[in-house]
């Protein structure tokens, strides 16, 4: 049960990554995240089934920044507010997602599939989901110290400031939404391999997860500029929620409460991350006096 936990909130911790990158870098309120994550585990058990589940992880992730990219060229390009953009593709991949699926809203995996998570070994799906975790969290650290990594994090912090030297702020949107769903896709992808099955309604509420992911880990991480902090703050904010779900479950019977539970988190950690560190309080006294 506890490893259980564990390895789904390594899983739903690239949900987190791909949120903060819309949500905080980009400064995008991006609801294409319940869309992208259930295509990333709709692709993901078609192509597995084909026998080729690695390669279903890639095309998952790939059919993310599909529908990321679609969101950030309605806004770009016919000049729709951010928040209806991605209303419009969540809505629009409710259907392509079930042409996918050939409009099978439940599909399990047969147990002759072969998967990437073993599932008579939870050892080492523990580990293969925390070295695919870790894998991408540093090629996002990475990406983000390049120079297109740079520009997107830029235009998310000031954009017109971008405009003014001569680059195209719309091109780095879309990169940036793209990679942003991309990952929360490929989440989607690992939670299908594990869980094997797929249901359509696999990305409702996934949003307020990740959102709660980012929030938990960003109470405990006080530099927030720095990309690897706060990716290893979401991680185990990440697991943390796993593990708050297991206890509502255990003590309750009733995942229904989640939703209350995951709003009423989200307020007492955004409290918690307004309380100063007593170190960052003393220096500025030193400094005052």
């Amino acid at each position: 049960m506890v490893l259980n936990a564990i390895t789904l909130g390594f899983i739903f911790a690239l949900l987190g990554f791909g949120i903060f990158i819309s949500f905080k870098i980009l400064n995008f309120t991006d609801l294409t995240a319940e869309a992208s994550f259930t295509c990333g585990a709709a692709i993901s058990v078609i192509i597995t089934q084909l026998g080729f589940p690695i390669l279903a992880i890639f095309l998952g992730a790939l059919g993310g920044a599909f529908a990321g990219a679609i969101t950030a060229l309605l806004h770009t390009k016919l000049k729709i507010e951010k928040v209806l953009s991605g209303i419009l593709t969540l809505t629009a991949f409710y259907t392509v997602n079930l042409l996918i699926t050939d409009f099978k809203p439940n599909i399990n995996l047969p147990k002759s599939a072969i998967g990437i998570f073993p599932t008579e070994n939870p050892w080492l799906c523990l580990a293969i989901a925390a070295s695919i975790t870790v894998v991408v969290g540093l090629l996002i650290v990475f990406f983000f110290k390049t120079k297109p990594g740079m520009a997107v994090r830029a235009t998310g912090d000031n954009e017109a400031m971008v405009s003014t030297l001569g680059l195209n702020t719309d091109n780095y949107k879309i990169i940036g939404l793209a990679l942003s769903n991309a990952v929360v896709a490929a989440s989607g992808a690992l939670f299908m391999q594990y869980e094997r099955y797929y249901d359509s309604t696999f990305g409702t509420g996934m949003m307020v997860v990740g959102v709660v992911t980012i929030i938990i880990g960003g109470a405990f991480v006080h530099k927030r500029h720095y990309t690897s902090l706060m990716l290893t703050g979401i991680t185990f904010g990440s697991i943390a929620y796993r593990f708050l779900y297991m206890g509502v479950l255990y003590f309750t019977n009733r995942p229904q409460y989640m939703k209350l539970i995951s709003a009423v988190a989200i307020v007492i950690f955004i409290l918690i991350s307004y309380i100063p560190l007593p170190k960052r309080e003393a220096k500025k006294k030193e400094a005052k006096a």
